[in-house]
C-alpha cells in the first residue's frame, strides 16, 4: 500500500512566509550592524561593547591606571594617545610630561566583531603646598625673666615650676635652661601653640647636657595640641628622647626627635628631668624632614 503525504496548500503558504520572515530578519540585523552575513552564517546577538575608566596613579601623576568595562569581548587594543599601545585587559601607562591624551579602546570578540570606546586623560603635576616650619621661640634661652627665671613662652604653671636660666653653661657662649635637682627642686619647661603642618614629617633638634653624679636624666617630649596636666603628657607625645649622658655640664649632646604631625596644626614641647644632678637644654630648632 502507498502512503500519500497530503499537504493542503494554504500549509505550504504558511511555513513559506515563515522561512522569508526569517531571512529577513537576519539581513536587516546584519545590516543595521553593518555586517554582511556569510552563506550559512547567524546573527550575532551578543555584540562586543567596548568601555573604560582611568584612574591616576597613586604613586605618580604621570601614571594611568585603566579599567576596562567593556563586555562581550575577548580581545583589546589600547592606544594611550602618546604613540604607546597595549593589549592587556587592564593596563596602565606613564605619560612623559603633562598633556591632554585621547586614550582609545577596540574591543573584539571570537567573531571579529569591534566595538570602539574613546575618553580624554588629563595629566596635570599637581600643586604641592609647602608645610609650615615650626617657629619656636627664644629657642637659645637667651631672654631670660625676672630672678633668672623664664616667663612667656617657656612656662606653664599648671605643669610645674618655672625652669631657671644659667649663664655659667652654654653650647654655644648664652644661657641654657637649666634644672636643678630634680629630687628636691623639680621644674618644667614648656611651650605651646607651635604651628605645623598637618600629615607632615618633621625633626625637632636641641642639646644638652648634665652634670656628673647620681643617675640622672632630662626628657624632651614633642606633644600633639596642648595638655594641661602632666598625666595628659604621655598619652599626647608624639616624639621624645629622654638624655642620660653625665659628662658634665659642657659636655652638650646633641639630639634629634623624629615625629609625624598626624592631624595635628599645633604641637607643644615639653621638658623635664629626673634625678639629683643638674641638667642643661638648649638651641632648639625645627625643619620639615
Amino acid at each position: 500500500m502507498k502512503h500519500i503525504i497530503n499537504i493542503k496548500s494554504n500549509n505550504i503558504s504558511k511555513l513559506v512566509r515563515t522561512f522569508i520572515i526569517l531571512i529577513s530578519f537576519g539581513v536587516l540585523y546584519s545590516c543595521e550592524n553593518n555586517i554582511l552575513p556569510e552563506t550559512g552564517s547567524i546573527p550575532d546577538l551578543t555584540p562586543p561593547k567596548a568601555m573604560f575608566s582611568a584612574t591616576e596613579s597613586a604613586g605618580s601623576y604621570l601614571t594611568f591606571d585603566f579599567s576596562n568595562q567593556s563586555v562581550s569581548a575577548t580581545t583589546y587594543a589600547w592606544n594611550f594617545g602618546d604613540g604607546k599601545s597595549s593589549t592587556d585587559k587592564d593596563p596602565s601607562n606613564t605619560y612623559a610630561g603633562e598633556g591632554t591624551f585621547t586614550v582609545t579602546l577596540i574591543a573584539s570578540d571570537k567573531l571579529g566583531i569591534t566595538s570602539n570606546y574613546s575618553s580624554v586623560v588629563k595629566v596635570v603635576k599637581p600643586i604641592v603646598i609647602a608645610a609650615t616650619v615650626p617657629v619656636i621661640l627664644n629657642p637659645s634661652f637667651d631672654e631670660a625673666g625676672t630672678d633668672s627665671k623664664y616667663t612667656i613662652p617657656w612656662v606653664d604653671t599648671d605643669l610645674g615650676k618655672t625652669i631657671q636660666i644659667s649663664s655659667s653653661s652654654s653650647f654655644v657662649g648664652g644661657r641654657s635652661a637649666k634644672f636643678p635637682n630634680a629630687d628636691t627642686d623639680p621644674r618644667i619647661g614648656y611651650q605651646k601653640d607651635i604651628e605645623v603642618s598637618p600629615n607632615t614629617d618633621y625633626v625637632i633638634t636641641y642639646f644638652y647636657s648634665i652634670e656628673t653624679g647620681g643617675a640622672s636624666s632630662v626628657t624632651v617630649a614633642v606633644l600633639k595640641g596642648a595638655v594641661t596636666s602632666p598625666s595628659q603628657v604621655a598619652g599626647a607625645t608624639l616624639g621624645t628622647f629622654t638624655g642620660t649622658n653625665q659628662g658634665g655640664k659642657s659636655d652638650f649632646k646633641k639630639v634629634d626627635i623624629n615625629f609625624n604631625s598626624g592631624n595635628n596644626s599645633k604641637i607643644s614641647i615639653h621638658i623635664s628631668n629626673t634625678g639629683t644632678s643638674t641638667a642643661y637644654v638648649e638651641e632648639f630648632s625645627a625643619k620639615v624632614k
